[in-house]
């Protein structure tokens, strides 16, 4: 089993009066991906790391609960596009590191492990030393969206990435092919669809993507 290094600090478990509310500080997500091995508000991250490194499923740690992230072949399809793209583009400028949707990431603003699918931390923001689940959030973080994902759930994330560090978020919506920026918690500063071009703004200048590179060579009714 991966050791894992205490993170300097943890959310303690929340207590709540009912189910509900519950559900709700979890970001209101269907009761399916809610794990119970190990029982809601008792999960760490070792147990994190087992289901990740494990190849069972992909989960984020939720104060104490691990909550499945949704990721299908459509998903993996165009995360796999975008990261190709990113990284083709990085790494010959050695402008950092990109990696995917099994980066376990701890948000220093709630103590929480997200995954993004596909997740750019620049050079100078690189830990120097790499554990398990890192305290840092991506300069760049991009997430596509799965129906079971919900706005409850996806606002939460921009909230966490924006407070812990993140100056630029990608939503990627497969059903509309369109893409929404954020620069902030709250609502996209712009939305492009498909005739429009993906831009990498300062977080990484020079970087450009028609949007519809991202849904090329997807199967029928992707």
């Amino acid at each position: 089993m991966t050791a894992v290094a205490s993170p300097p600090l943890l959310t303690r478990p929340r207590r709540f009066d009912n189910a509900a509310q519950w559900l709700h500080a979890l970001g209101d997500v269907p009761l399916e991906r809610i794990i119970f091995d190990p029982l809601p508000g008792t999960a760490t991250e070792a147990d994190l790391l087992r289901f990740v490194e494990g190849g069972d499923k992909l989960c984020e740690l939720i104060d104490g609960t691990l909550v499945e992230k949704p990721v299908g072949y459509l998903e993996a399809i165009i995360a796999f596009n975008l990261g190709t793209d990113i990284n083709n583009y990085v790494r010959p400028r050695n402008l950092g590191v990109v990696s995917g949707a099994d980066s376990t990431l701890r948000m220093a603003s709630s103590g929480r492990v997200r995954l993004p699918n596909v997740a750019f931390i620049s050079r100078d923001r690189m830990p120097k030393t790499l554990e398990p689940i890192p305290t840092i959030a991506p300069d760049l973080a991009v997430e596509v969206l799965s129906p079971s994902n919900t706005h409850a759930e996806m606002a939460q994330k921009l909230r966490e990435y924006f407070q812990s560090g993140t100056r630029l978020v990608w939503f990627i919506d497969p059903p509309t092919r369109t893409v929404a920026v954020y620069h902030g918690a709250g609502e996209p500063t712009r939305v492009l669809a498909e005739g429009a071009m993906l831009d990498g703004e300062q977080v990484l200048p020079g970087f450009a993507l028609p949007v519809a590179e991202l849904f090329r060579n997807l199967p029928p009714g992707g």
